[in-house]
């Protein structure tokens, strides 16, 4: 018996290690540097550009990187294929790890839609789909996510600093942006890139005003791949410590990276929103919010979106801090956003997570106003941490959470971390406009026009669609001047909007109009507290 246990032995290790074979996760191709959801309309891979893989088995358990050039199309044994038909070209691995690829999209690979598959140690992969076009620039940000303060230098006479809330940039001061997606490359894609223009139109906006003098837009020097865009910050761009820029380039618009910009250079200020400095503070963050949207359908009736929250968070603070719950953009500026999921999926929310951790402050709400009172179930929020309830849209229903105008209390039982409270929040009227047009085309301005804002009350402008073949959706929200009563939204913004198409169930896109009423609050257990009414009219609307 012992010889043959000991023959056992001998023949199982003489097996060969079976590997698992790569496999990317649908929809997981992405641009390295914005992570925009594939068939959005800048979720292509431009040639020449970084792009990411993501999935399992794609490689070695612990992270390696090119070192040197020139580059070869294999890493610790993995490869990349770009297929399309009967032709396939290599990429260029540049980081591989068993979660993870980064890769040059060659700047000869076929245009339009591909095929792109991992091998291995020898195991080949599944193809996942993909779409190359000419160009697509993603800006790369400090979060490494693709939303939030992006990589800036501003270019000083002592030579270059990386822009932050502490080191902003001025009005007319040369910055460099960088990112990946302009185009193909001057030279192989191995070798050290060639600097020079890329032949590609680029336009800027920074805070919603355009660039007017841009100095270079082509490869760094330095890595394969990698665009700079060398600009001069416009003498009239928002001054903020989170205003927006986005870039066009070959037609298609980027995702937003933000930028500080103070009128001296020095450290940034946000005055109509005091939550942005805590933030950078560090510390425990809460906010509560009580918000009524009467939504226009496009069947003609009305339906109530009720909402009452309160969510709390633990942030780590730093120049770079980013939270979207705090991080307010400058008057006359918008942000947009892209998210997997659907559009109104509030657990999906863009830069929305605690960078420390979720506070506990109990397990429900009470809301009280004059209609009465409400006991709200936990529902599932942006992250956890969030208590509250989110109304379902019930058509031609006047009976919501919340009364036309007036008081509303938020009451919280506590928790461990968050002790027990209560908020008076004052929803204010709502704005008054219609939109004459239930098309609205992306290439094109739309200036909407409102009456009925109280003096004092912040309006912002919002809208979105989905992309529900792709499971993607896409948020902007604009921030109004005080004092205006009108704005216009650029196809700066509109165009990195998915087209909606309308069903029976009604549109997956929507317009919107808000007065918001803020004011401070305090929540024992937290270091800052805020607490806002909203008052929201809305239209369902087709984007095209």
């Amino acid at each position: 018996m012992r010889r043959l246990c000991v023959a056992l032995v001998c023949v199982i290790a003489a097996v060969p290690t079976v590997r698992a074979k790569p496999f990317v996760f649908y929809r997981g191709v992405l641009n390295a540097a914005s992570f925009v959801p594939a068939g959005l309309p800048n979720g292509s891979i431009a040639r020449g550009s970084i792009f990411s893989l993501f999935g399992r088995d794609l490689g070695p358990e612990s992270g390696v990187s090119v070192k040197a050039f020139p580059l070869a199309t294999t890493l610790e044994s993995v490869s990349i294929e770009v297929c399309q038909q009967d032709r396939c070209v290599a990429a260029i691995p540049l980081f591989v790890r068993q979660d993870q690829v980064n890769a040059v999209m060659p700047s000869d690979a076929p245009l339009g839609r591909v095929s792109v598959r991992v091998t291995y140690d020898g195991e080949i992969g599944n193809f996942s789909p993909a779409n190359v076009v000419e160009s697509s620039f993603g800006a790369f940000t400090i979060n490494s996510s693709g939303f939030g303060p992006g990589v800036v230098q501003n270019v000083e006479s002592t030579g270059l600093l990386v822009n932050s809330a502490d080191v902003s940039a001025r009005p007319g001061e040369t910055v460099i942006l960088y990112g990946t997606g302009l185009g193909a490359g001057l030279n192989p894609d191995n070798v050290a890139p060639q600097a020079g223009d890329l032949p590609v139109t680029v336009e800027i906006w920074v805070g919603g005003r355009p660039v007017t003098v841009k100095r270079y837009s082509g490869r760094s020097p330095c890595c394969t791949a990698l665009d700079q865009i060398t600009f001069d910050i416009p003498a009239d761009a928002p001054l903020g410590c989170y205003v927006p820029v986005a870039v066009r380039a070959g037609g298609i618009v980027s995702n937003d990276a933000t930028i500080s910009i103070s009128e001296d250079g020095a450290a940034c200020a946000d005055p109509g929103a005091p939550a942005s400095a805590a933030l950078r503070a560090g510390g425990r963050l809460g906010s509560a919010v009580v918000s009524r949207d009467r939504r226009h359908l496009a069947s003609g009736g009305i339906a109530n979106l009720d909402v009452a929250y309160a969510v709390f968070s633990e942030e780590a603070g730093g120049a770079w801090a980013f939270h979207s719950d705090y991080a307010t953009v400058p008057p006359g500026a918008c942000r947009v956003s892209a998210r997997r999921g659907a559009l109104y999926e509030t657990s999906a929310v863009y830069g929305g997570s605690p960078s420390v951790r979720a506070l506990d402050a109990g397990g429900r709400l009470i809301l009280s106003t004059a209609a009465g009172q409400r006991n709200l179930p936990p529902r599932a929020g942006p992250h956890p941490g969030y208590l509250g309830y989110l109304g379902s849209l019930e058509q031609n229903s006047n009976a919501g959470l919340l009364d036309a105008e007036g008081a509303a209390r938020l009451r919280g039982a506590g928790g461990t971390d968050i002790g027990a409270f209560e908020i008076e929040l004052q929803i204010p009227p709502e704005p008054d406009w219609s939109l004459q047009q239930a098309s609205i085309e992306r290439s094109q301005p739309l200036t909407l026009t409102w009456s009925g804002a109280a003096e004092g009350d912040q309006i912002w402008v919002a809208g979105g669609s989905a992309d529900p073949a792709n499971d993607a959706a896409v948020v902007f929200s604009c921030l109004v001047p005080p004092g205006q009563a009108s704005f216009s939204v650029g196809p700066e913004v509109l165009g990195r909007l998915p087209d909606s198409k309308t069903s029976a169930s009604g549109t997956a896109g929507f317009l919107a109009v808000s007065s918001v009423r803020a004011t401070d609050a305090s929540f024992p257990g937290a270091d800052v507290g805020a607490g806002a009414g909203v008052a929201t009219t809305s239209v369902d609307v087709e984007y095209r």
